[in-house]
């Protein structure tokens, strides 16, 4: 495993529609304080989460201090999906407060029209590394990549790249999939030769025409993040892609999985508040909370995330977290075009979808 490089020169990483990432200046550092705790304590803040060990960091590192502070309840709901959201905010019924986003959900739903803008008065996080766009916020950059069982699938019996994972001669054993289109598209053609580089605009087509290679050998479609990893320590599935922090937290609890680092695909994921929202201003002091350089540091260290805080990143990068966390140096190594999928992500997930059904 190797020590974390953040790259900050390389052009075109992590688009998100703001600033390059070499040189941002963030905000003046002023930890927001919410004071009218009688009003507070009458406020549950709805934040959208991904289930399993990841809303239990999400509690203990973000939520519970929240609340201490403030007096805002906060309540987390599994897997923001982006048709309810929209539905949400086009019935002016919005029931969800922040919203949890990978890059294509954020970029997307900016496009939308989706996104409260961002209110600098209260959302003031200190230096970024990744700026924020006008109407969300990057939180971390995450990793994901091949996970087996290390007692089924020793070294040498199986993939460690997307290749490999594709190569059912080579490594035979059932495989797990996502039920999202985001960065299964990219694996099917870094699979059949496609340079990381060289990935967008994504070759659509071909992209289906490996994922219709692959899908005989499909024994599980993974609709969350934990169904990943329990997949394969369930004994469903052989091999799959999913996120280190998951493997770990299973791996701490005696799983004995292991995670590839030679190859994996990054993105940025953000908070966005849905428009219309009641809770605005609470959703945003819970923004703000959450880029405290000590709770940013806490989330990195405890998931194995890279944090988009400038001084969370530089004590995560000294501490022995490091040797978890990605080298996006590595040009095996692939960063997710946000704004690719900010146009495309609705088409393609419907026909994602489809695909999975036929």
């Amino acid at each position: 495993m190797t020590k974390t490089t953040f790259l900050t020169s390389r052009r075109g990483l992590l688009k998100g529609g703001a600033a390059g990432l070499a040189g941002i200046a963030g905000l003046v550092a002023a930890p927001a304080v919410f004071s009218r705790r009688a009003h507070a304590a009458d406020t549950t803040l709805t934040v959208t989460s991904w289930g399993g060990d990841y809303n239990k960091m999400v509690r203990e590192i973000f939520a519970d201090p929240f609340t201490q502070e403030t007096g805002i309840k906060v309540a987390l709901v599994d897997n923001g999906d982006m048709a309810k959201v929209k539905a949400q905010v086009q019935s002016k019924a919005v029931q969800w407060d922040v919203i949890d986003a990978p890059a294509a959900f954020a970029t997307s739903g900016a496009r939308d029209k989706l996104w409260e803008e961002l209110d600098l008065s209260i959302v003031k996080p200190g230096p970024l590394v990744q700026a924020a766009a006008p109407d969300y916020m990057p939180l971390y950059l995450y990793s994901g990549g091949l996970v087996w069982d290390a007692k089924r699938s020793p070294d040498g019996k199986h993939p460690v790249d997307f290749a490999g994972f594709y190569d059912v001669a080579r490594f035979p054993g059932r495989r797990v999939m996502r039920s999202l289109a985001s960065e299964t598209l990219e694996a099917a053609l870094i699979a059949d030769g496609v340079a990381p580089k060289d990935l967008y605009p994504l070759d659509v087509e071909r992209a289906f025409r490996m994922l219709d290679r692959i899908k005989p050998h499909v024994s599980k479609w993974a609709a969350t993040t934990p169904d990943q990893v329990n997949a394969i320590v369930q004994g469903e599935a052989d091999f799959s892609y999913s996120y280190f922090n998951r493997v770990k937290s299973a791996q701490k609890a005696g799983a004995s999985l292991d995670f590839s680092f030679a190859q994996t695909i990054n993105s940025l994921d953000y908070f966005a508040v849905p428009k219309g929202t009641k809770n605005k201003e609470a959703a945003m002091r819970f923004i703000d909370f959450c880029l405290r350089p000590d709770r940013q540091a806490a989330w990195a260290t405890r998931g194995y995330y890279l944090p988009n805080s400038v001084a969370a990143m530089d004590e995560v990068k000294g501490g022995p977290a490091s040797q978890y966390l990605p080298d996006l140096t590595n040009g095996k190594n692939v960063i997710v075009d946000s704004q690719w999928w900010s146009e495309n992500y609705t088409a393609m997930q419907k026909r994602y979808a489809e695909w999975m059904l036929t």
